[in-house]
């Protein structure tokens, strides 16, 4: 097993990272460096048949590419609670995404200490879910964007 972690700190440099090693700024930047990654995840594979497998996803593509750039896969994870009010979120929770690290831990203590609906706690599951698939997810397209860029 490697720690990607440490390959990006010694061998990766992209100004679009900002100066941080964090997987949530590497993804980004290495999406955008790649085509074979633009190519590969612009297409509906993830979850689909016969494409990548995945427990939480169907027929996604993490690529999509905005004013000439590709848009930040964790900015584009579904919002939670997506079929109701903007006044019922407002009653409902605080928050209505997760893209971060902290965000998901908050939500996860939110689950274990706070009175919460079934239909909150369900909806907060599923974005976890999602996250944390991604961040496993990101750590499979960075090794590949590396492999590709080493070539």
């Amino acid at each position: 097993m490697v720690d990607l972690w440490e390959v990006v700190k010694r061998y990766y440099y992209d100004p679009a990272t900002k100066r941080s090693n964090s997987i949530k700024q590497v993804l980004p930047a290495i999406l955008n460096s790649s085509t074979l990654l633009q190519e590969k995840y612009s297409k509906p594979i993830y979850g689909a048949k016969g494409g990548i497998k995945s427990t939480n996803f169907k027929n996604w593509q993490w690529v999509k590419i905005k004013d000439g750039k590709v848009t930040d896969p964790y900015k584009l994870l579904p919002k939670m609670f997506q079929d109701i009010s903007d006044r019922d979120l407002e009653i409902l929770s605080s928050e209505d995404e997760l893209r971060e690290g902290g965000a998901a831990l908050t939500a996860y203590a939110r689950m274990q200490f706070e009175e919460m609906s079934d239909y909150e706690r369900s909806e907060i599951q599923k974005a976890l879910l999602k996250y944390c698939e991604l961040d496993t997810m990101a750590m499979v397209i960075t090794w590949e964007g590396l492999k590709d860029l080493c070539r």
